[in-house]
């Protein structure tokens, strides 16, 4: 509830209006069940309902206009617990909107002024109820959030559909946001990424015998073999030394001719021939010219035995490696996952790791020999033993 106080002396300016709201006023007041009486000189005394009471004044309910600055003798007249007490007064009254009046104190002595504190601290502990048994500081909690809040209206079937779907965007988000947290918490405790990973298989290496030229005899575009086929012809220069007396007496024996061919260090020329019924693959393009030492020149690949898969993990995953219960693998290049089996665990000593063979259970393309492969273990519980 707002007042306005208007000035009682008269003023050729507007009227100083001041709008303020009962829980920010100088003194606090608080609701009584009480009637006023006043009275002015020799005017008529009349009664009153009192509407609300503080050290600084009262609020009146009167239908009939009062002067705005006359002063009155008022008689506030309390009933507590079968007991009348009458606190007499004078006020001056200082506005009045429509049957709201407000009244100040004038003069209101020290005896009196502590008995309305005490009054009125009564009312706002609870101390004192009025005729209806309600406290007086849960009426006033009331009045203050009326003024504060607005009343609630029904929502419309347009506000309800709004406010379900936000519930269920809101809690959709909030299953979204907690799965993906339990997936990276799994993923976390029972998944083993590879360090890296590669297609092998027992395969035999054609390497260059010493340094010298190479020239391939299969046909371009081949990709198997049989057993004793040319595969390709090496030119390397005999390398002759001597190192003994009898190398010496051997060297005497020989005819001129022969002698020359071998301090000249003839030519040699060598065919390397297929060992087995194999798949080819190059590790290089296969060009015609010199090579070196060691050079692998092609892989030959054993068309008896599929393709694996070779992985390294870190070496303390010794212990999680019987705990796999499930291996997910995809080939760079293949959009298809595949499944394996580990089968077999050793030390990898150049990458100081743990290599592990993994048998994968559908066949691996020839294609995909020497691929780079990712590689997830994914383990069982702890206390599940290996089948």
């Amino acid at each position: 509830m707002s007042t306005t106080n208007i000035p009682a002396a008269p003023s050729k300016s507007a009227a100083n209006i001041v709008h303020e709201a009962i829980d920010e006023r100088q003194y606090v007041r608080t609701r009584i069940n009480a009637r006023v009486r006043l009275s002015s000189g020799g005017q008529t005394a009349f009664e009153t309902q009192l509407q609300d009471i503080s050290l600084g004044g009262i609020g009146l309910l009167h239908e009939a206009p009062l002067k705005i600055g006359a002063l009155y003798d008022a008689s506030i007249q309390l009933r507590l617990n079968q007991v009348d007490l009458a606190i007499e007064g004078k006020v001056r009254i200082v506005s009045q909107r429509g049957n709201e009046v407000g009244a100040q104190f004038v003069d209101l002595d020290a005896q009196k002024r502590d008995i309305l504190r005490y009054i009125i601290t009564a009312y706002m502990s609870g101390e004192i109820a009025d005729i209806n048994g309600l406290f007086n500081v849960m009426q006033r909690e009331n009045y203050i959030k009326e003024r504060k809040h607005k009343h609630a209206t029904a929502r419309t079937p347009g506000a309800r559909l709004k406010a379900m779907a936000g519930t269920l965007l809101y809690t959709a988000a909030g299953l979204a946001a907690l799965g993906f947290v339990g997936y990276k918490g799994y993923l976390l405790f029972f998944r083993i990424p590879a360090v890296q990973a590669q297609v092998a298989t027992n395969v035999q290496i054609i390497s260059m015998p010493d340094n010298g030229y190479v020239k391939y005899l299969l046909p371009a575009g081949t990709t198997e073999v049989q057993a004793g086929q040319p595969l390709a012809s090496i030119s390397t220069q005999l390398a002759t030394s001597f190192t003994s007396p009898a190398d010496m007496k051997a060297v005497a024996d020989l005819a001129p001719g022969d002698l020359q061919a071998l301090l000249g260090r003839a030519t040699i020329e060598t065919v390397i021939n297929s060992p087995c019924d194999c798949q080819v693959y190059y590790p290089s393009q296969p060009l015609n010219g010199y090579g070196y030492k060691d050079a692998p020149l092609m892989h030959l690949l054993p068309k008896d035995q599929g393709l694996f898969v070779r992985a390294n993990v870190p070496f303390d995953k010794l212990e999680d490696v019987s705990r796999v219960r499930s291996v997910d693998m995809q080939v760079f290049g293949l959009d298809q996952h595949y499944s394996g089996k580990v089968v077999d665990a050793r030390v990898d000593e150049v990458n100081r790791n743990l290599a592990l063979t993994i048998q994968p259970d559908s066949p691996l393309p020839a294609a995909a020999y020497q691929k780079a492969v990712a590689v997830d273990l994914f383990l069982g519980l702890p206390f599940a033993s290996a089948n």
